[in-house]
């Protein structure tokens, strides 16, 4: 009998010492699972939306945008709620062609990747397109004066598209709850 309680005392710290392990690293688990799913939906989003955005949806129109966000809605994603924000992006490269139009204006954009078109929805506040931020965008997304405009060049994008050629863009970022980063992906076509 007496070993018996004595096998309880020792035993009763041995599974708090392994409580004081095992309890962070079941948070841990769950965090990593919670941020690696929002980061699949984020990509799922981003690749959904530069898919519809290539094949041609006018992201102009109002019931388009909501198509897009219906599609993060799906996924349990609450842009709508201003957790997120969506970045629709069709780029080009200014070649010879582009600039002959402008005769006497001067063209330095010449041989660089520009955003020719930019749509925003969802929270234009969280972040910024790593591509850059035209200052020049009307109502229906195109950017005035790309091939003379400093602030329509894509940053970070190679400029290897021939004339005529473009590339769509969407970058979705989510707020998280476990990080004060978010959660950021792109998708090109």
């Amino acid at each position: 009998m007496q070993k018996r309680l004595q096998t309880r005392a020792t035993s009763v710290p041995l599974y708090a010492l392994g409580a004081i392990f095992l309890v962070p690293l079941g948070i841990g688990v769950l965090l990593v699972n919670s941020s690696a799913s929002r980061n699949d939906h984020a990509n799922q989003v981003s690749r959904d939306v530069a898919s519809m955005y290539s094949q041609g949806v006018d992201f102009s129109n109002t019931a388009n945008q909501n198509i897009a966000l219906n599609v993060a809605d799906g996924l349990g994603m609450n842009i709508r709620g201003g957790k997120g924000v969506l970045i629709l992006s069709k780029i080009r490269v200014v070649h010879d062609s582009d600039c002959s139009a402008l005769a006497d204006v001067n063209c330095v954009n010449k041989g660089y990747a520009v955003v020719t078109q930019r749509f925003v929805i969802g929270n234009k506040t969280l972040r910024p397109s790593s591509f850059g931020t035209p200052t020049a965008v009307d109502s229906t997304g195109a950017v005035h004066n790309w091939a003379t405009d400093l602030s329509a060049r894509a940053e970070d994008f190679p400029a290897n598209l021939k004339s005529g050629e473009f590339t769509y863009a969407a970058e979705c970022y989510l707020t998280s709850q476990e990080s004060r980063n978010g959660v950021y992906s792109r998708a090109m076509f």
